[in-house]
């Protein structure tokens, strides 16, 4: 099966367009499917991993063969386009150093599957933009197809079987990622967060620097599935979601209504060290990006998209660098900050600072 996917030139769905999308960054459905025949990942032998792949690989083969996806086996990858997959958020650590590992993708990377992972089988559609109905088709769409070759562990009672308790019934895990720089900055995002837990889904920062979100991104998700339909789950998180959209709006007008000075030097000082800066970190680099996406969403930015923000937020980081450099084991971490900030002013070269004094 030939390779089709380059995963360093591929757009993948941080370039997409979307519904929402000055506070809704991407959508996310994720469906976890178990073999009948087999205990959960967690407690199989290695040749029993090896006899999973070997079931849920053929049922890819034509999808391969006739369409546009690729496969990829783990043990046959380049290191490098590994650690690519972990920036990206596609697979966790754990996943990138077992054995028996498959990641299907499909021409634009919208489209997952992993083999092997918390589930026998994992498959995600991601978005752009506020576009839960439309990822949930396109895995609904793969699901099916799927579901006529293997064997899912499913029951009249509880629904597809899993690992874990809370992901029993659908085992479907619906998210969005959310740009929230007016609630952190009115110090209002913890009231949010707390809001949001209530109602029984989980937040958590994206960029995770332990004691915060980087640049201010944080993913919303359903923490359970049984009991409620996928359609339940989706529009449940829709409302939820497009409140907090709209808290998040109104908290951004405010700001600029009542401190227009504040928040257009923070902004501007944004811009200038971007489009100056001779070395930057990835941490620098995602709080200022996310300054510059307010900026566009408050008209104060004109000349670059979300999009092209967004792609630089996973672009600049360290591994993305050093695809631009080379294949090498190892790089010196200044040549790594001098890359990112080099790609960074040549992505901004466009920008304008407009909205007046």
């Amino acid at each position: 099966m030939a390779n089709k996917l380059d995963l360093r030139k591929s757009a993948f769905w941080f370039k997409q367009t979307g519904p929402e999308n000055d506070v809704v960054i991407s959508s996310r459905i994720r469906l976890g499917r178990n073999l009948t025949g087999f205990a959960f990942p967690q407690n199989l032998t290695y040749e029993q991993e090896k006899a999973v792949m070997e079931k849920i690989v053929p049922a890819f083969n034509p999808l391969v063969d006739e369409s546009d996806y690729t496969l990829f086996r783990l043990e046959d990858m380049n290191p490098l386009d590994i650690k690519l997959l972990l920036e990206r958020n596609i697979i966790t650590q754990d996943f990138s150093l077992a054995k028996n590992k498959c990641i299907v993708f499909n021409a634009d990377g919208t489209m997952t599957a992993l083999v092997n992972e918390t589930d026998h089988l994992k498959i995600a559609a991601l978005k752009g933009g506020f576009s839960l109905k439309e990822a949930y088709k396109a895995v609904n769409e793969l699901d099916s197809i799927l579901e006529q070759k293997l064997d899912f562990a499913v029951s009249m009672e509880w629904g597809y079987l899993g690992p874990y308790l809370t992901n029993i019934g659908t085992q479907m895990r619906a998210s969005l990622m959310v740009h929230l720089p007016a609630l952190v900055m009115t110090d209002l995002v913890t009231k949010a967060i707390k809001t949001i837990a209530s109602f029984g889904l989980s937040i958590k920062g994206f960029f995770d620097d332990g004691e915060e979100s980087l640049g201010d991104m944080y993913q919303i998700s359903n923490q359970i599935s049984l009991g409620a339909s996928e359609n339940d789950i989706i529009e449940s998180l829709e409302e939820i979601v497009l409140q907090l959209v709209n808290y998040e709006r109104r908290a951004r007008e405010e700001m600029l209504e009542k401190e227009p000075i504040m928040i257009k030097d923070k902004i501007g000082r944004a811009v200038g060290m971007l489009l100056y800066a001779k070395r930057i970190s990835s941490k620098e680099a995602i709080n200022l990006l996310s300054l510059i996406r307010l900026g566009i969403a408050l008209e104060i930015i004109k000349g670059v998209s979300f999009e092209t923000i967004t792609a630089l937020l996973f672009l600049s980081q360290k591994y993305h660098i050093q695809t631009v450099l080379g294949n090498i084991d190892e790089i010196d971490s200044k040549l790594i900050d001098y890359t990112r900030a080099k790609l960074i002013r040549e992505s901004l070269q466009r920008v304008e600072l407009s909205g007046g004094e």
